[in-house]
């Protein structure tokens, strides 16, 4: 189907076919990753409410919120029902099989909750299958991020679940998934109605028009009003930080006690030159000066143990994955954490078996991040700071107009930056170096 066919049809047509092929490309991803076959098979689609999704999802589930940007602009919600958590965190963490069936069948909402590390990993496995087949499937999709995972019974208080009542109007699609000779499980995509409205425009204030019999006010001393200048309005600076309610889409907040780290750089940035220039210098530091010109790269193909290796020979916390000359993602300390099997960590080596062992040669591109979001080389220290609160990331690749990867800022190099104030300003030399 090309992108103008696929343009032509409904948005809400065409969710359940590319959903569908998104959770078995997780499935497929799954199985690169451990071995393991899964099979997904569409049980229905269509218009309902989300109390519908009751028969399948009972008394304990996952719920991962979901945030897209592009034409599908909005949050939706996929679940997945309490075997298909204790089974896929069991599977991830190596778990024995009849243990895995006995949580399965057993498993309490206490010990869900000790899995949720593993379960949040596991959903941002299924939100970057979708991203990657949603790019294929979806003119004019732009990005999927995960924002929150809930292990709860979503029916006890729906409304802080979903988006949306629990009798309102949305599109369900639910799939049956199996592995093996386990108990099948089942997963869904809940799309709010509101996704597939168009936008509604902002309303007109009324504005009162005159009538033939009733001239236009004018005011009493037109002498005294005050005349715009023609010539002398100067625009004002862009290279300061909006406010915080001044950016579309960073988050809003109703008091300033909210943002103290916000209402600093304000202060700063605001201020008069004479007061703080150093400071103010800082904040539009650009990022080409901050950042660490020799990040670690590693290979989508290299294993967790190789990666621990390599990040701790070079005292890392990041590194960015490379194929073919082309940057496909990035692994932090944290993923490879949660990758790892808990066994092999100090409190609990008494209990490591062999098994064990085999989730060090689980390959890095199973879980690193991706799509992977970049700055350019001239995006100020601010705007950096900025991003990183925005997205909830804490390291971005800086990236120069040819699309080669020239650096990598981490909030340790932010905090260098700040601590270390004349490291970090560009001074008068430097920039006529540049300039030249």
């Amino acid at each position: 189907m090309t992108a103008q066919t696929a343009q032509s049809i409904p948005l809400e047509t065409q969710l359940p076919q590319a959903s569908t092929i998104a959770m078995q490309t997780f499935c497929e991803d799954i199985n690169g990753m451990l071995g393991i076959s899964i099979g997904c098979a569409l049980c229905q689609a269509g218009a309902a409410s989300p109390d519908k999704l009751k028969p399948f999802f009972q008394k304990l589930a996952a719920v991962y919120s979901v945030q897209s940007e592009g034409v599908l602009s909005g949050r939706f919600d996929l679940i997945i029902d309490k075997t298909a958590l204790f089974l896929l965190a069991g599977l991830f963490v190596l778990l024995p099989e009849d243990k895995i069936k006995e949580q399965c069948k057993q498993g309490t909402l206490e010990a869900a909750v000790k899995l949720t590390d593993t379960v949040k990993e596991i959903g941002n496995l299924i939100v970057g299958a979708w991203d990657r087949v949603y790019r294929e499937h979806l003119p004019g999709h732009k990005h999927l991020l995960q924002t929150n995972t809930q292990i709860t019974n979503p029916w006890e208080k729906p409304a802080e679940v979903f988006p949306i009542p629990a009798d309102g109007l949305c599109l369900l699609t639910v799939w049956e998934m199996t592995v093996g000779d386990y108990p099948p499980f089942h997963a869904a995509a809940i799309f709010p109605a509101a996704l597939f409205e168009p936008p509604k425009e902002e309303p007109q204030a009324d504005q009162p028009q005159p009538t033939p019999d009733q001239p236009q006010e004018q005011p009493a001393d037109q002498s005294a009003q005050p005349q715009p200048a023609a010539q002398d309005t100067q625009p004002a600076p862009q290279d300061t930080p909006p406010a915080p309610s001044q950016t579309a889409d960073a988050p809003q907040t109703n008091t300033a006690d909210q943002q103290p780290v916000w209402n600093a750089i304000q202060q700063l940035v605001h201020s008069q030159p004479a007061a703080a220039p150093l400071d103010v210098a800082i904040l539009n530091c650009p990022a080409q000066i901050i950042m660490n010109t020799k990040p670690l790269w590693l290979s989508p193909n290299d294993s967790v143990e190789t990666a621990l290796q390599r990040m701790r020979q070079n005292a890392a916390r990041y590194a960015l994955i490379e194929e073919k000359d082309q940057m496909v993602g990035i692994l932090s300390q944290s993923d490879i954490n949660a990758a790892i099997s808990p066994y092999l960590r100090t409190p609990f080596e008494e209990y490591r078996r062999p098994l064990d062992d085999a989730s060090l040669q689980i390959r890095i591109k199973w879980f690193m991040s991706r799509p992977v979001r970049t700055i350019t080389p001239d995006t100020p220290l601010w705007k950096v700071m900025d991003t990183m609160y925005r997205y909830q990331i804490r390291a971005l690749p800086v990236q120069d107009a040819a699309g080669s990867v020239i650096g990598l800022i981490t909030v340790m190099e932010i905090f260098h930056a700040l601590l270390q104030p004349t490291a970090a300003a560009p001074t008068a030399d430097t920039q006529s170096q540049k300039t030249d």
